[in-house]
């Protein structure tokens, strides 16, 4: 995905700056569940697109 020039990083405090410190430290890591969602349907959609293809081949 491309950034525009102009988007700048904001930095990360609170709470979240201790997940993500504890998730660094254990090895762990962050997601949103949106995200998590749609990567899933993105995968289930392209697992459903290769077996058509191949019925179809």
């Amino acid at each position: 995905m491309k950034y525009p020039f102009y988007t700048l990083s904001k930095p990360v405090v609170g709470s979240e700056a201790k997940k993500l410190a504890l998730a660094i430290k254990t090895g762990g890591s962050i997601s949103n569940e949106a995200a998590i969602a749609t990567a899933k349907r993105i995968a289930e959609r392209r697992k459903n697109r290769k077996i058509t293809h191949a019925a179809n081949t």
